[in-house]
């Protein structure tokens, strides 16, 4: 086993030293309600918990379904008497039945088979929609870049780019020495641990993490959730980086007088819900704090499921039936409330929200639409959200054909069929996928 791999054992032998049994975490884990495990045998999951984490044998079968099935969401660690981080526990638990119970070469191959289908797509969508410039610069090495303060996109977001060139503006509008590094190069490395390739996961979240530090930034700031929670749970704790680490909302949450002094006082007067997500740091409380402070915006609380999962999609795609209850009664409150603004936290939530106005009289953005627009920034179009609401195509088809033209980068029909199901087979609310389908299968066809 690798040094990395040694320390990890250590915090989940750390957690099992420190707990009681008494079986909180098992009886605050929505998932495993939502499996229909018995929460009376609390006690008895957590006992074989412990025992998988002190002992060599594989997880017993209960045990198994409970960690196969957990979302993330963290409820676990909050309900923990004794402060422990249980969704870390959990998260090295997982990898460690896994490595048990097959082969690591079948986890090697699941691994590569997700991150290779991934990457085609986000290079695809964010050659889509982006300037070659722009996306050069966000691509190039970390340990390249000179700056004090590193944004780093993680590689989702970048399918929904406009979130990224938000932020971008935001930063410079507050005078940051900055710069954006992210890209499929730059990956956290969660497929390859969620399938327990430690090996590789050590050359890709692990290298990604220490390339930070060979920058020379004081301030890595964070966006994408799941890239948050791998390096805060499975980098900082492992070994103390030489950089602070936070999510863009809390840096900008943290340094809200510098924003409210740019902010224009005559922004649009919306009533917003924002869709929440517990289980990433402060995110919900500091983006409630950031739009509160926007001029003109009424910010409405509605009762909605904020606890089952740290994002949307990822982890929590295994429940498609309950995250599309969550997205329906999310959309039917707001409107019920009178809100006329649905606002995203993550881009993960923007891709599954970003098709309601399809459907519903209701405007989706993204928060960082909100903060750049009230800083007089700004304004760059959500190709993705026209994608998922249908009708005409011809804004984003002239976008997409000058941009693959820039990045030279060509699609053809089997990229668009594989483009639409990615973005239509989404747990989440759409127009038909016909009007995307056939305007790109369109684009693909002219020489």
């Amino acid at each position: 086993m690798s040094a990395y791999g040694e320390r990890l054992e250590a915090l989940a032998a750390h957690a099992a030293d420190r707990c009681t049994g008494c079986g909180k975490c098992f009886e605050a884990c929505p998932t495993a309600r939502e499996i229909g495990l018995d929460p009376g045998e609390a006690k008895l999951r957590v006992g074989e918990l412990l025992s998988l984490t002190r002992t060599a044998q594989p997880a017993a079968e209960r045990l198994q379904s409970w960690l196969n099935a957990c979302d993330g969401s963290a409820r676990c660690t909050a309900a923990c008497p004794e402060g422990i981080n249980v969704r870390q526990w959990i998260t090295i638990a997982k990898l460690s039945a896994l490595e048990r119970g097959r082969p690591r070469e079948v986890g090697a191959t699941n691994a590569a088979n997700r991150f290779r289908h991934m990457a085609q797509a986000v290079r695809l969508l964010a050659s889509m929609q982006l300037p070659s410039e722009t996306l050069q610069r966000i691509l190039a090495p970390a340990e390249r870049r000179t700056t004090d303060v590193l944004f780093y996109t993680g590689c989702n977001v970048l399918r929904t780019p406009h979130i990224v060139l938000n932020v971008m503006d935001i930063l410079d509008a507050l005078g940051l020495d900055f710069d954006v590094v992210g890209g499929t190069a730059h990956c956290c490395g969660v497929y390859q641990f969620q399938e327990a390739d430690l090996p590789t996961y050590e050359r890709v979240g692990h290298r990604t993490f220490q390339r930070f530090g060979r920058s020379g930034a004081s301030q890595v700031l964070t966006w994408c959730p799941t890239c948050t929670k791998n390096f805060d749970e499975l980098e900082k704790d492992v070994e103390a980086p030489s950089f602070d680490l936070a999510h863009i909302s809390e840096f900008l949450a943290a340094n809200l007088e510098m924003l409210k002094a740019r902010f224009g006082a005559e922004q649009p007067r919306r009533r917003v819900v924002i869709h929440e997500h517990l289980g990433i740091g402060a995110t919900v409380s500091s983006i409630q704090t950031l739009l509160r402070a926007v001029p003109n915006v009424e910010l409405l609380e509605i009762a909605q499921d904020s606890g089952f999962s740290y994002a949307c999609g990822g982890q929590a795609a295994k429940f498609k039936g309950r995250e599309q209850a969550i997205h329906r009664r999310l959309v039917e409150g707001a409107i019920a409330a009178g809100a006329d603004t649905i606002v995203t936290m993550y881009h993960s939530c923007h891709r599954a929200l970003a098709g309601a106005e399809a459907a519903y009289p209701i405007k989706v953005v993204n928060f960082t639409d909100v903060i750049a627009e009230a800083l007089g920034r700004g304004g760059h179009p959500d190709y993705y959200q026209l994608y998922k609401r249908g009708g005409a195509m011809d804004e984003a088809v002239a976008a997409a054909r000058r941009f693959l033209a820039d990045n030279g980068v060509k699609v053809d029909e089997s990229s668009v069929q594989s483009l639409t199901a990615d973005i239509f087979d989404e747990t989440g609310m759409a127009g038909p996928r016909e009007a995307f389908r056939d305007a790109f299968t369109a684009l693909a066809r002219q020489p």
